[in-house]
């Protein structure tokens, strides 16, 4: 048998790219990736309904982000879960999907998934969606909620709004 002929490595020079326009697709090596965040405001004197505990969501935080549109959106459905009256209510209202939900209700375990979320209106209008059905309209909004005199909250900014007021097409 005899042995393969081994070459030198041959050291082939890289092409010149510097005159190659860049295009959107075109991601230069110094630019680091802009991540998607989203923050979304508790108002917890809002009208809770009959179906979440006002005691619970005052237990909430005050927020859920910012992070990515995702994780806000899991966090958000997660605070309705358990401050259901009854988990089950809430847990039937919910899509199938690839968001983790875990809760536990008539002596069992119960798992849910959501669609996979990449933009902060899809969050906005899901959680819109949720809302009305739980006739808890006001829960939610997109802009920080300050306490006012005699106790009740409301939207900071001049473009503040509730996620209710927002219009769905």
């Amino acid at each position: 048998m005899t042995p393969l002929a081994i070459s030198p490595p041959s050291s082939t020079p890289e092409p010149d790219m510097s005159s190659i326009p860049q295009d959107a697709a075109t991601i230069p090596h110094s630019a680091t990736p802009q991540v998607l965040t989203v923050c979304i405001y508790i108002n917890k004197q809002a009208n809770t309904g009959p179906n979440l505990d006002r005691k619970k969501i005052q237990q909430l935080p005050d927020h859920f982000g910012p992070d990515r549109p995702s994780v806000v959106l899991q966090q958000a459905v997660q605070g309705c879960i358990d401050s259901a009256f009854q988990q089950k209510t809430v847990f039937t209202l919910l899509t199938q999907g690839v968001c983790l939900f875990n809760t536990t209700f008539d002596g069992k375990q119960h798992l849910l998934s959501l669609p996979v979320v990449n933009s902060i209106d899809y969050v906005l209008r899901f959680l819109k969606k949720l809302c009305r059905s739980l006739h808890c309209e006001n829960l939610f909004s997109d802009q920080p909620i300050t306490q006012h005199s005699g106790g009740s909250y409301q939207s900071d900014g001049t473009s503040s709004y509730s996620l209710m007021n927002q219009s769905l097409q």
